[in-house]
């Protein structure tokens, strides 16, 4: 019997005769170290029960957010949370950071949590001598709107925010993309890409804004969009970023962009699901992308 020295990871879409000796058919709850040996998974324990529809963690890992049963709360601790907004809507709540101000947005309900937590107004204007001023009390032009209603995911991207809106009759989604550095101010006539399907992904790269919609995925450089895949992703937060590459879970497995490559395709053979959450996490000097997959995807 020949021996192995490392493993090289998990290979399930081959013919298991064909394949040599290091890859594995079956990896349940093991890790693979960067030797290539195998070593038992880490367990996890539940830190909160709640009805959790949305959660972001700031750039630099200071601040955390969840919205659960309709309170938006601010994590003080690993199990623990303080209340700073109630009386949302259950819609899944979407978020993105700007300038040190975290926008959420469910096409309901929208605000701006400051950094010390308090929270302001997002969509809100008012109306002052005849002209419109945002929630911050900046003059607001005639021919500009605030954040368009029903928007679900917004994304953050070279000094704009841009915000999709799906037209479900015409099975097509709008992207709204705001004045540069005027977060608060939409040009409704002129701003906005068009795009078939449902879009529920908007992942930053350095290079490109990835749109993931349930038909394809597409990167808009800021002039042009071009299509990298003609099969789309799953609703839910999977995207993240690697130094430089973003990483994300299509209906075929996790993908990178930009250029494109889907990373798991030819290995390994993954239900999809319905929604999906990931994350990088570094542990024991390896860095791991770990996605948890809500079933009954095709």
């Amino acid at each position: 019997m020949p021996s192995i020295k490392s493993f090289k990871g998990l290979r399930n879409v081959s013919d298991p005769l064909r394949l040599g000796m290091p890859w594995l058919v079956v990896a349940n709850n093991v890790d693979i170290t960067d030797t290539g040996n195998l070593s038992k998974r880490s367990g996890y324990r539940k830190t909160l029960n709640g009805t959790i529809t949305g959660a972001y963690t700031t750039k630099d890992f200071e601040r955390a957010y969840l919205v659960d049963g309709g309170t938006l709360k601010a994590m003080t601790g690993p199990a623990t949370a303080a209340t700073i907004l109630t009386g949302l809507n259950s819609a899944t709540m979407h978020f993105t950071e700007a300038n040190d101000q975290v926008f959420f947005n469910n096409g309901i309900d929208s605000g701006v949590i400051q950094p010390d937590n308090t929270v302001l107004p997002w969509r809100a204007s008012t109306l002052k001598d005849t002209q419109f001023y945002d929630a911050d009390g900046g003059l607001l032009d005639t021919l500009l709107s605030p954040l368009p209603a029903d928007t679900g995911v917004i994304q953050h991207w070279r000094g704009r925010i841009y915000a999709a809106q799906y037209f479900a009759k015409e099975d097509q989604t709008v992207i709204w993309f705001s004045q540069p550095l005027g977060f608060y101010k939409f040009n409704l006539d002129t701003d906005f890409i068009m795009l078939p399907g449902r879009v529920s992904m908007l992942a930053p790269h350095h290079d490109a804004l990835i749109f993931g919609s349930n038909l394809a995925i597409h990167a808009y450089d800021g002039k042009t969009l071009d299509k990298l895949a003609d099969y789309g992703v799953v609703p839910g937060w999977h995207w993240a970023d690697d130094n430089g590459r973003t990483l994300f879970w299509s209906k075929r497995g996790l993908c990178e962009a930009v250029p494109f490559k889907n990373l798991t395709e030819q290995q390994v053979s993954v239900a999809p699901g319905v929604s999906a959450g990931a994350a990088l996490v570094e542990s024991d000097g390896q860095k791991r992308y770990l996605v948890c997959l809500q079933k009954g995807g095709t």
